[in-house]
This record gives structure tokens, sequence and C-alpha cells, in this order.
């Protein structure tokens, strides 16, 4: 595998671990993170927090559980060889299934319904979940934001996410998806 997809799904993997990397991964875990997002966007509709979960719980029965452990957690390993494995055999259903994960995600963040992420919403989203600094969310927010325009559209995270999950380009925006990539 290309060092540059590498050392990003190591970082997302490292991302959900958390800053004491004790955190186990696994399905609860997943299903956990759109709980979070409503504890992080009170008021959230329960319709969005419901796709979010699904969303998350449809991408680990697809493509995680089955390189998670006997008792039922997931290793960077088997994370980095579960996404490699779905780009390689399965890219359409792989892709589609985390353009949906994003979309609901981003739909939890935009807590105005405006149909873009701002600047707040977007630190508010990163910055609840993965231990980023302000200057580091800044960064990302920055090269997230392609046209420049002061806030990122649905058609910007699509491009960010599909970047991140395939690209090995080391200059590739989408890198940052999840803050700074180096």
């Amino acid at each position: 595998m290309p060092d540059v997809l590498d050392r990003k799904l190591k970082r997302a993997f490292a991302l959900f671990q958390g800053e004491d990397k004790s955190a186990p991964v696994d399905r609860s875990y997943f299903a956990g993170l759109a709980h979070l997002q409503a504890a992080t966007f009170p008021g959230t509709p329960a319709a969005k927090i419901e796709d979010l979960e699904a969303s998350f719980t449809t991408f680990w029965d697809r493509y995680l559980v089955h390189r998670s452990a006997a008792d039922g957690t997931l290793t960077g390993e088997g994370f980095t060889s579960a996404i490699t494995s779905a780009l390689d055999t399965e890219p359409t259903a792989f892709l589609s299934d985390i353009g949906k994960v994003a979309q609901c995600w981003y739909a939890v963040a935009d807590s105005n319904d405006d149909q873009v992420i701002d600047k707040d919403e977007y630190a508010k989203l990163y910055g609840s979940l993965f231990p980023l600094t302000a200057d580091e969310l800044a960064a990302g927010f920055a090269r997230m934001d392609r046209d420049g325009n002061g806030v990122i559209s649905h058609d910007e995270v699509r491009a960010a996410s599909l970047e991140y999950w395939t690209s090995n380009d080391p200059a590739a925006r989408g890198n940052w998806l999840f803050g700074p990539f180096e």
C-alpha cells in the first residue's frame, strides 16, 4: 500500500482511539460517536442522530467486523487491512458508504441548517471528537474550504472524503479531513 494512504489510515485510527490510545474501538464505539455528536450539538433532530448512528454501524458491519478480534475490538492493523481490502474488492460500495457517513456527520454539524459547515461548526465537530488544537482545526478548515468562501459545502465534504480514503497524493487537500496531515 502506498505510504500516504497508509499514514492517513493510521492517523484516522489513532484519532478514533483518543489521546490515551486506550479506547477500545468496536461496534458500540462507532455507534457511540453519533451520541457524542448529539451531546456536542444539542437540539439536533433525532432523525439526524439516528441516520449518523446507522451509517456508522453499517460501515462497521460491512467493512470492519471481519477484521476485529475475538472480543470484537479492532486494532490499527485490522482497520487498515479492512479499508484497503474494501478499496481493492468493492471500491464503489465502500466509497458510497463512506460518503454516507460523511454526509450524516456533517448534517449533524450543520447546526443552523444552512447546508454548509462554518468555522465554528467545524471546530465544534472535530474538537469534540479528536485531540486537535485550535491551530490544527483552523488549518484543517482552510484546506477543506477549497473555494475560500469561509464555509465548507457538501461538495467540498465529498471531495475531501474521497481524497482522504483513496488518494496517495501527499498534497491532496482532503488529506486534512481530520486535521493536519504531514
